[in-house]
């Protein structure tokens, strides 16, 4: 039987020419680690596949062994994670199948990586009716597509000049790459020993390469502290877009700890939706009606302040993006939330309600169909799934986002705000305080949850405080709505009135909608109320029933 959608030949073929490609660095002993789990997973007893077992068969370990004084198995699977990671992103690029070692377990996966178009199906029945159903691309050779694979930008990872072949650098520089591979819409290149970095850029502008950028990397270990200076520059202007120094102290963890902790805080900072990179491509690609690739660099910013006046252009935008590249992920999980926004943000009427969900629902399982990996895909998915009330699925939907991409603060962020509002408050407040320690900055949702938390336990002035030590986009409604309330609590009428001029700016009609948002966001009834109280000390009188929960 096929497994994930591949067959046992493929999954043979691919372990032999993965275990052969010299450019894959792996080691005798992670060698021997994958073809064990990638044979028993054939035999279908991957459920054997426990660190003891590994330990005993693999690596001659005795009957005692006990996984938690000896790491061997642990250290070995994330060493062989790195490799896999950066052989697909690099030499492997052009594989049709690829094998996976998911974090926290030891179950290979198995990825096709070359999609197909599909003609209209049962599963895709809503696509049908939204006048969206993904078409075959069209017939021409592949060197000659210049699709959105044309135009995502590709890092190029290197040592700093005259840094040579240090070990510090060359083990911060795999787990930097390891780090990055997750981040869909970018692509990861890394030098080859006979290849020189003028070549390499060469060859990448000869195949029609979007933007490329430079990451320098220079790093040192002294007294078991990993120091790590990193530079990134657009090749083609020159430009340096970000200098930066990590430092982290292992304390009492390995060093493979730290490198991979300083991995993640590189690859946050370029390449998270509002990191450096996308920040950068949005100033390179000013229309976003140039081609698919623009119009989801484009989107991104929408979803960071929701403009009533964005809504209906992006939504043109990407409907066209997935028409002109049916096999463009990125672009139908972004239309997925578009869709699902007519809802959320009462564009649509509530009778259509349950058609339009489904219609986002089927474009997010479009996204994952195309990249199942893809950690967008399934945090949009979530998105969807919770607005429609399917919290269980939900949820599921948001945790495997984190897992495909944990070292990015994003995905906690999405799902610590939805299980906020479901009244999970200290589970959802504390996933949000771990993403924006990571330094992760949604413009909008990472300082949400923070001031609702505050409001809720009316400690107002705590609230009013941390909002005004932080820049609000004008244009996001909800959170005026948020501030109205609080200055309501404080009796603070005239910068409520700020605020409530604001709201009644961008929804003149809000006073009646109050209900239908905050019950469509799916805040408790309880909390609704406390709301809808601190408007109504400052003359904002709400209409609609309460429900009593």
């Amino acid at each position: 039987m096929p497994i994930d959608g591949v067959e046992e030949s493929e999954i043979t073929s691919a372990l032999d020419s993965l275990l052969n490609a010299h450019s894959a660095r792996i080691s005798e002993r992670g060698a021997r680690f994958l073809r064990y789990v990638v044979e028993k997973t054939l035999a279908g007893e991957g459920a054997q596949l426990k660190a003891y077992t590994i330990a005993v068969d693999v690596f001659g370990r005795g009957v005692d062994f006990d996984p938690a004084k000896d790491a061997v198995v642990r250290n070995e699977a994330t060493r062989l994670r790195a490799a896999l990671a950066l052989y697909y992103a690099v030499d492997g690029a052009a594989e049709n199948v690829a094998i996976r070692l998911p974090v926290g377990g030891y179950v290979p996966r198995f990825e096709r990586r070359q999609a197909k178009a599909t003609g209209t199906s049962d599963s895709n029945e809503t696509l049908v009716r939204a006048g969206l159903q993904p078409m075959p691309a069209p017939a021409q050779p592949e060197e000659g597509r210049r699709g959105p694979e044309h135009k995502i930008p590709i890092i190029v990872v290197r040592s700093a000049a005259g840094e040579g072949t240090r070990e510090a650098s060359s083990r911060t520089i795999r787990s930097v790459v390891a780090a990055l591979v997750p981040y869909h819409g970018l692509r990861i290149a890394g030098l080859e020993p006979h290849k020189s970095f003028e070549e390499l850029v060469a060859s990448l502008r000869a195949s029609g390469a979007g933007s490329i950028y430079v990451l320098d990397i220079a790093a040192d270990v002294e007294e078991r502290t990993l120091r790590c200076q990193w530079i990134l520059s657009e090749h083609r202007s020159g430009l340096i877009l970000a200098s930066r120094e990590e430092i982290e102290s292992a304390g009492t963890s390995s060093m493979m700890a730290v490198e991979k902790a300083v991995g993640e805080a590189v690859a946050r900072a370029i390449g998270q939706r509002w990191g450096i990179i996308n920040v950068n491509e949005r100033k390179l690609h000013p229309d976003k009606h140039r081609d698919a690739y623009c119009c989801v660099v484009h989107a991104v910013t929408y979803l960071a302040n929701l403009d009533d006046a964005e809504q209906k252009d992006i939504r043109t935008c990407l409907e066209a993006a997935v028409r002109d590249e049916p096999l463009y992920s990125d672009a139908w999980a972004m239309l997925s939330y578009i869709q699902m926004n007519e809802i959320r943000g009462l564009y649509a009427r509530p009778a259509e309600s349950g058609r339009i969900l489904q219609e986002a629902l089927g474009m997010a399982d479009e996204a994952i169909r195309i990249a199942p990996h893809s950690a967008l895909a399934h945090s949009m998915r979530s998105t969807v799934l919770f607005a429609m009330g399917k919290f269980e699925e939900f949820e599921k939907a948001g945790r495997r986002a984190i897992d495909l991409n944990p070292g990015s603060g994003e995905h906690q962020l999405t799902l610590g705000n939805r299980l906020y509002v479901m009244g999970r408050y200290e589970e959802g407040a504390e996933l949000v305080r771990c993403a924006n320690a990571r330094e992760y900055y949604h413009p909008a949702m990472s300082y949400g949850v923070p001031i609702l938390e505050l409001y809720r336990q009316r400690d107002y002035e705590g609230a009013l405080r941390l909002a005004s030590n932080l820049s609000i986009d004008e244009r996001y409604y909800f959170m005026h709505v948020i501030l109205a309330a609080v200055c309501g609590q404080l009796g603070a009428a005239a910068r409520a009135e700020t605020h409530l001029q604001i709201l009644r700016r961008l929804r003149p009609d809000y006073a009646a909608e109050f209900y239908v948002d905050w019950r469509g966001r799916k805040f408790r009834e309880d909390y609704i109320a406390h709301i809808a109280e601190g408007l109504g000390k400052v003359g904002f009188a709400v209409t609609g029933a309460r429900i009593d929960s």
